[in-house]
């Protein structure tokens, strides 16, 4: 992902600055070597200007001994901490709830940094779900984002709403608490 970033940039990753970018990679694995990478060619602020992340449809790794495959897991939510200024926000929607719920929880879990726009409190359920091969219960949050509030819906979006099907979404604004190790 550093090659494709280099390349993208002509090795200058400060051009980045003020400008919507794409690098395609793994985020469990290239996403804080690039923010920092970023974040270090950043010589006007210590923070990123780094204002949205957004985790859409994910592919959901139902069994137990996938969940390592899962985009949203601790580790990426303190990255997400450690490089986003206070105000910005996370944007997660999945047509599946308990992907969503798994998500969100992630983020509710490191309240300090990131406040759930529907209920910050955590407040959570629990669903004691047969249907797979672990026995782990998984947590219900049964409040949800009504809205899409990018206003431009993905390509899986519309197909699962022209099915009739619901769209869990979920909204996280990073708080004030500066972020430490």
């Amino acid at each position: 992902a550093q090659q494709r970033l280099e390349k993208l940039e002509g090795g200058d990753a400060s051009s980045l600055k003020g400008k919507l970018g794409f690098v395609g990679c793994n985020a469990n694995v290239d996403l804080e070597r690039l923010l920092q990478l970023l974040q270090d060619s950043n010589q006007d602020d210590d923070l990123l200007n780094l204002q949205m992340v957004t985790i859409q449809f994910p592919d959901p790794h139902f069994k137990a001994r996938h969940a390592k495959r899962r985009v949203v897991r601790p580790e990426l939510v303190t990255t997400l901490a450690r490089f986003m200024p206070p105000g910005a926000t996370v944007w997660l929607q999945s047509d599946i709830q308990s992907v969503l719920d798994d998500m969100r929880l992630q983020f509710r879990l490191q309240s300090q940094y990131f406040r759930d726009s529907i209920s910050p409190e955590i407040d959570i359920s629990v669903n004691d779900n047969d249907n797979d091969d672990d026995d782990e219960a998984e947590p219900i949050l049964l409040d949800y984002v009504e809205e899409n509030i990018l206003g431009v819906p993905t390509e899986r979006e519309v197909s699962v709403m022209n099915r009739d099907l619901p769209v869990y979404r979920a909204l996280f604004t990073r708080t004030d608490a500066p972020f430490s190790d």
